[in-house]
């Protein structure tokens, strides 16, 4: 492959992530217009522990798998481009960095949730489900935070 088909490539998977980190940032809009939305609560723990609820479920491993393609492209884009020498194509670095980001956004929503599972319903088999599920999603962001992490540091070498 030589040098423009890379930086073509690059570009492609830049273009590529910011779409799909666009998409995931939608579904996040879409959860916290939907959160606030509620005015009455059928939870135990009132109006803010369902908006939490509602949050959370940006983390749900169903829902965080549409930001994994973002890191992917993001970790392509740097390293089509670093394996030649050459730089990285614009925007890349910043996605990677905002996936990153993202991450561990969605680490702290995921808690949140796990949090008010527990001040709705602390016996564990009741919420075993939902632990399970926000687990998987906390290991889902942090993997993705992990590359993304690793692309940035090679990135600038």
């Amino acid at each position: 492959m030589n040098e423009a088909e890379r930086v073509r490539w690059a570009r492609a998977c830049t273009s590529s992530g910011w779409l799909f980190f666009s998409a995931y940032l939608l579904i996040v809009v879409a959860q916290f217009r939907r959160a606030f939305a509620i005015r009455q609560s059928s939870f135990e723990d009132g109006v803010w522990g369902q908006r939490a609820e509602n949050v959370a479920f940006v983390a749900l491993p169903q829902n965080l798998v549409i930001l994994a393609p973002a890191a992917v492209a993001a970790v392509a884009a740097i390293a089509l481009t670093r394996s030649a020498g050459l730089a990285p194509v614009p925007w890349a670095p910043q996605l990677v960095r905002l996936v990153a980001g993202t991450g561990y956004v969605v680490i702290g929503l995921a808690l949140l949730g796990m949090i008010d599972q527990f001040a709705q319903s602390p016996d564990w088999l009741g919420g075993s489900i939902m632990l399970l599920n926000r687990t998987a999603g906390i290991l889902m962001a942090i993997a993705m935070i992990r590359v993304c992490l690793e692309s940035e540091r090679a990135s600038t070498r």
